[in-house]
């Protein structure tokens, strides 16, 4: 009965939706229903780049699924990864859409995950995430309405899976979630208990549950029942047909004993599956047909799709498990600990960070000037997208396809240009000069300070509150002049360069120029540059302070130095380590060292470290060097050796590491660390970042769902630090904020993170390929980063590192642009902008601020957690009626975070529970740029 409700609702709205038009199961709890899952999980680059996987492979699978659709109205297929599917689409004509779109319809094709890729949840920031899953989102919406947005999310590959990800998918509307790789013991446990499907928890706050389901083991078939065109399993016909269907039975039989209900899931594909999709379905055809004629195998087999399963286990009266942390750090064997790649390629990592924050910017300009910039912004979005697949962001990808990963991304960073100078020109009177960025400026590499004498520094803010920071721009001068937005002077400090030998060459600039900026909320605001005098020999300066070495500290000097700012001071020791930190407003002093250790990788034969595993050869780190030579530079705004910068209380680390050295015989693998060394009191416990966003406590040598055994003590203890990782007691709180992914643990007192590695094997997960990366010169990759540490008590610690991890996160960005006559320019073009009228509260971001064909797309977060500040940790509400400069605002429509369904409000005033993020669509009317 209630299928044929469901058709007629279906027939009524002229289209089905699979959820809607699932293949009917059996109510009797004697017949078994197997529900047969046909998938293909086609990963975008991998061990070739995405388009060679396209052509050769992806293509084919489309084609030839559609045929098979056609010809069986029972038949099912899901598919995910929009990125490939978009491919496919815009290389057929409009007549190939159309079937397909029939087929969606029909709830014969399910879009499952629906995001432009599936993500990596270890190493990608939630930013991230939600803007890929948007990406597709908005693609499958155009194309099939309401039957494209999904109803289960199919993370099926991703190396371990985090609690923010279930949080999220749950937020975006989803029914279930789905994947594969779990610890081995996990998966162990979950079998004997029953317990592979269970409700998890994705926050502590909403406390909204995703039901989720973890398969009995891979993703691919039933042993002996591939029928790819890769596959050598024995075919079905007449004449074996009973022998294979009892082998089958069998199968299902053994996995359905494992789960509480009567129905069980079976995934019929694997990679790059169904590019024959004929040999598929007309071997399941066979299976399908036997066994459901002969009731003696007490079996109802059926074409299914992940949220026809989850609508048969929720029709179900059942009581679930439950989980509440996540699935870090996963395992497949005793030595095969996937926390490599926590850190693999960590220049890449950077990269992306870096593009994501340009890439929000875009979108902002676009909101804020009205923009007609769309090819762009899809260039940028997914190129963006593209990287944060769990083969790309993680790391694990072939060389040869992380550089078109990275030629990709830098072709997608570099819209953020057309943007920026689009933007420029609708608040210009007359033709303004051309932007551009400076994207290797953590190399002190800009071609325009490089050429100009005379320039324009224009800083953007994608931040929505008022922003005091520091812009580093690669100086060639020794004398600066730099005046603000109304031509007054501003006092700048000159630095000299700090030297990175294998990264030397002739564009070097010899300084850097730190320029103090304030900038108002979600704008900009621009400076004005001249240089002069030759570099080397510094000449009287203009409003420039010049600061050279003070004091070089030599190993064998037994006096120490200090540095501080007006919320910290650092001592350090007569070795040239830092020793302690004093927080200036206390009086507190705290005992910290900072040092670079390695671990040597393990080359054993069975299971080396490489892209995905670390293994360390010993349990025990090795000292770079017992001395080091500090310099340490004192001025106005900048004190460095770390940096300490005037009005902020991080301590910044300005980390270089490599070329890690290579043996010319039996090369010795190494993964370099930090380490912080306190007296704090962790009684073994320390709390990471889920996907950037809520924390989770970490126990040494523990799990909480299963039993922790003891097979690799340091490898079994790295957890994934998207940006933030801390260890406390009663009366202090270490805090370290990383601009990158990295691994990380603590315990004793120290704190360490994994900043770089190179493996000379490969660690045997089908890479094929060590992770060995060449750099520049072909001698190895060097790797410059930064980690902002804070050193308080506990209780005010949230108060400083939320804001300051999305401070990390956007930072300011500077765009140049050669300008001969500031004056004249100041006339014709704005200098000073602020897209908001007013700052948000200092517990509010705004995370999504985007122009599309529908209006504008707005989120806003809630950035912190309940109960870690009295104050901050409680509701906001915002009344963002008045809010925006660039526009006004005629109606809105609440959304779900995915931005593909709607929600239930439609008021400009909204109120934000800690870790609650908001989505809105937004109908407004543009402003002209001279009215704001």
């Amino acid at each position: 009965m209630r299928r044929l409700g469901l058709l007629a609702v279906c027939l009524a709205l002229a289209r089905c939706c699979s959820w809607d038009n699932c293949n009917p199961v059996s109510t009797d709890p004697n017949v078994l229903n197997v529900h047969l899952i046909c998938h293909s999980h086609d990963d975008l680059g991998w061990l070739i780049t995405v388009d060679q996987y396209y052509e050769r492979e992806v293509q084919y699978i489309y084609d030839t699924v559609l045929q098979e659709l056609e010809k069986d109205s029972t038949r099912r297929f899901s598919f995910a990864e929009t990125g490939f599917f978009m491919r496919w689409v815009e290389s057929r004509n409009s007549s190939i859409l159309a079937r397909w779109q029939k087929l969606v319809a029909a709830g014969q094709a399910e879009a499952i995950g629906g995001g432009w890729v599936q993500n990596d949840e270890a190493t990608a920031h939630y930013v991230d995430i939600i803007d890929q899953m948007t990406l597709g989102y908005e693609h499958l919406k155009s194309l099939f309405g309401e039957c494209g947005a999904p109803q289960a999310a199919w993370q099926i590959d991703p190396f371990g899976h985090s609690r923010e990800f279930a949080n999220l998918a749950a937020q975006m509307g989803m029914t279930s979630l789905w994947f594969a790789r779990i610890h081995y013991l996990d998966r162990t446990q979950r079998r004997i208990q029953k317990n592979l499907e269970f409700n998890w928890v994705g926050n502590d706050e909403q406390k909204k549950s995703i039901f989720t389901g973890s398969f009995y083991s891979h993703y691919g078939p039933p042993d002996n029942f591939c029928f790819d065109s890769g596959c050598n399993d024995e075919e079905i016909n007449d004449g074996n047909v009973d022998r294979r269907s009892r082998q089958f039975a069998d199968e299902v039989k053994a996995q359905a004993s494992h789960y509480r209900t009567n129905n069980v899931l079976l995934t019929m594909g694997n990679d790059f599956n169904y590019q024959q999709a004929n040999k598929w379905y007309r071997n399941l055809d066979k299976l399908v047909a036997y066994i459901n004629a002969n009731p003696s195998f007490g079996m109802n087999v059926q074409y299914s799709t992940p949220a026809c399963y989850a609508n048969a286990l929720q029709a179900t009266p059942t009581i679930w498990g439950s989980k509440q942390d996540d699935f870090f750090p996963y395992a497949s064997g005793d030595h095969s600990f996937w926390t490599g790649y926590f850190t693999s390629r960590p220049a890449f990592k950077g990269m992306i960070r870096q593009a994501s924050s340009y890439l929000n910017l875009g979108k902002q300009l676009t909101a804020h000037f009205n923009l007609n910039d769309d090819a762009a912004l899809e260039t940028a979005k997914r190129a963006s997208g593209l990287v944060q697949h769990h083969d790309g962001v993680s790391g694990t990808a072939k060389q040869v396809v992380t550089y078109d990963y990275q030629q990709r991304l830098d072709k997608g960073v570099r819209q953020l240009e057309t943007m920026i100078n689009d933007a420029v020109k609708k608040s210009s009177t007359g033709t303004p000069p051309t932007y551009t960025l400076c994207l290797l400026s953590n190399e002190t590499v800009c071609d325009v300070s490089q050429k100009s004498g005379s320039y324009a520094v224009t800083v953007f803010n994608p931040i929505g509150r008022t922003v005091s920071s520091f812009v580093r721009v690669p100086f060639y001068h020794p004398i600066a002049s730099v005046a603000d937005d109304t031509g007054a002077a501003v006092k700048v400090q000159i630095v000299p360069t700090f030297s990175i030998p294998p990264l030397s060459s002739a564009n070097i600039a010899p300084y850097e120029l730190y320029i103090p900026v304030q900038l108002d909320p979600a704008g900009f605001r621009t400076y004005f540059v001249s240089g002069s005098g030759l570099s080397g020999r510094p000449p009287k300066q203009s409003n420039a302070e010049l600061a050279y070495p003070e004091k070089v500290i030599q190993p064998s000097e037994a006096d120490t130095v200090s540095i501080e700012n007006d919320y910290v001071s650092l001592q350090f020791d007569a070795n040239g380590y830092l020793s302690s930190v004093q927080n200036k407003k206390s009086g507190t002093r705290r005992n910290l060292k900072q040092e670079f250790l390695y671990y040597e990788s393990s080359a054993n034969s069975a299971q080396p470290s490489g892209a995905y595993i670390f293994r360390p050869a010993a349990q025990t780190t090795k000292t770079l060097s017992t001395s080091i030579t500090t310099t340490v530079v004192k001025g106005v705004s900048v004190q460095e050796t770390i940096r300490l910068y005037t009005g902020q209380p991080q301590i910044e680390f300005d980390w270089v590491i490599g070329p890690i050295p290579k043996e010319n015989s039996n090369p010795i693998g190494k993964e370099i660390i930090t380490r912080y060394t306190t007296d704090i009191k962790t009684n073994g416990l320390f709390w990471t970042d889920a996907s950037g966003r809520q924390v989770l406590q970490r126990t040494w040598d523990s799990y909480p769902q299963f039993q922790y055994e003891d097979t690799e003590p340091i490898a079994g203890n790295y957890y994934p630090v998207v940006n933030r990782i801390f260890m406390k007691d009663n009366t202090n709180q270490l805090t370290v904020l990383t601009d990158r992914a990295q691994g990380g643990m603590a315990r004793n007192g120290a704190l360490e993170l994994m900043l770089h590695r190179r493996c000379f094997h490969d660690d045997h997960f089908g890479v094929d390929e060590a992770l060995d990366e060449p750099g520049k010169d072909g001698k190895g990759l060097v790797v410059r980063g930064q980690h902002w540490v804070l050193f308080d008590e506990p209780a005010p610690s949230a108060s400083t590192h939320r804001p300051l991890a999305v401070n990390l996160f956007h930072r300011p960005i500077a765009a140049y642009a050669t300008v001969a006559d500031p004056a004249a320019y100041r006339q014709a073009t704005k200098t000073k902008f602020a897209g908001l009228k007013r700052d948000l509260p200092a517990n509010v971001n705004l995370l999504t601020l985007e122009k599309r064909s529908d209006g504008i797309l707005m989120r806003l977060e809630h950035i912190f957690q309940a109960n870690e500040d009295p104050s901050l940790s409680q509701p906001a509400t915002i009344d963002f009626s008045n809010l925006f400069t660039g526009f006004t605002i005629q109606s809105v429509q609440e959304l779900l975070l995915g931005g593909n369904k709607n929600s239930t409000g439609k008021s400009t005033t909204v109120t934000l529970n800690p870790q609650e993020i908001r989505t809105f669509s937004l109908t407004v009317s543009p402003m002209a740029p001279k009215d704001y």
